[in-house]
């Protein structure tokens, strides 16, 4: 088995495990007031809930899944592939509900699993690099801040419901797009030895981050259903790790001539065409649909 095809495996055990954690997380984070947003206290009040801890141990599996995927693969082929958390996720709203998946459903899981398989297969992401320059790690977490800043800046000003969700998991996703590439850069240093790799930034920067991005991200789970953030998540991360693994690490598609471009585009499209359909999906909308937030 190829190197690129057991990063795809590893990041399609990722994305289920991913899928789990964010349907547990959600039904734990929105019952809890909406004035714990953005605050460290809301993970204190998530901590003694069993679902919730039951949704972090399938997150930490998940990264574990993704770091594995990453020390194989290039983030160019771990990040989209990712993206079939949301996939996954529509069949994990139905547990414990009435609704069945429809033939909407599936026809947009099979526009995200044809859009995938055309991306890896004709785009031949590929890239071995995990160094950058410092100037160019400071640019994209310039960026990167810049943007999950103004995200919760206008989350906050809208008020709970799907519109700060939606501002909270764009945040999210950003803060995770970079959290990808720090864990590829991680993942290599550990070939040195762990002891090696506990001299360099990238460790400490990593952990940094993902404890923002968890806060912030169960923040947007709180403030409204699964529909609202998860595919802003679920898109955000992917998209812009790629765009940073191509800028950071040098990182390429071997697609070459002009109609091998033009179907990786349109495989890209398929794979976002899709993802915005399940989005809206009902299952997932009535399975987390917005519901008062207790103020207790």
């Amino acid at each position: 088995m190829s190197n690129t095809a057991l990063a795809v495996l590893l990041a399609l055990a990722g994305g289920l495990c991913y899928a789990t954690a964010a349907v547990l997380q959600q039904r734990a984070a929105a019952e809890q007031p909406s004035e714990l947003a953005l605050s460290p206290r809301l993970i204190g009040r998530l901590a003694r809930r069993p679902l919730w801890l039951l949704g972090i141990a399938f997150d930490i599996a998940a990264y574990a899944l993704e770091a594995a995927a990453l020390g194989v693969g290039s983030v160019v082929v771990v990040g989209p592939v990712l993206v079939s958390s949301l996939l996954f996720a529509i069949p994990l709203a139905t547990v414990g509900q009435r609704a069945k998946v429809t033939r909407r459903e599936m026809s947009a899981a099979a526009l995200v699993i044809v859009g995938l398989s055309v991306f890896v297969t004709v785009g031949d992401p590929r890239g071995t690099s995990s160094t950058a320059t410092t100037l160019g790690w400071m640019l994209a977490g310039a960026f990167v801040f810049l943007v999950a800043g103004a995200a919760v800046v206008l989350g906050r000003r809208a008020g709970a419901g799907s519109e700060r969700a939606l501002l909270f998991g764009l945040a999210t996703g950003t803060l995770y797009a970079l959290t990808a590439v720090l864990t590829r850069a991680t993942v290599d240093l550990f070939d040195h030895g762990v002891l090696d790799s506990l001299g360099h930034w990238q460790p400490y920067v990593l952990v940094a981050v993902s404890i923002v991005g968890l806060v912030i991200n169960q923040s947007a789970f709180q403030a409204g259903h699964l529909a609202a953030s998860l595919p802003a998540i679920a898109v955000t991360n992917p998209v812009l790790a790629s765009v940073l693994g191509v800028v950071l690490f040098n990182e390429r598609f071997g697609a070459s001539g002009g109609l091998a471009v033009a179907v990786t585009v349109v495989a890209v499209v398929a794979m976002i065409v899709g993802t915005l359909r399940l989005a809206r999906s009902s299952l997932v909308t009535s399975a987390h649909g917005d519901t008062a937030v207790p103020t207790r």
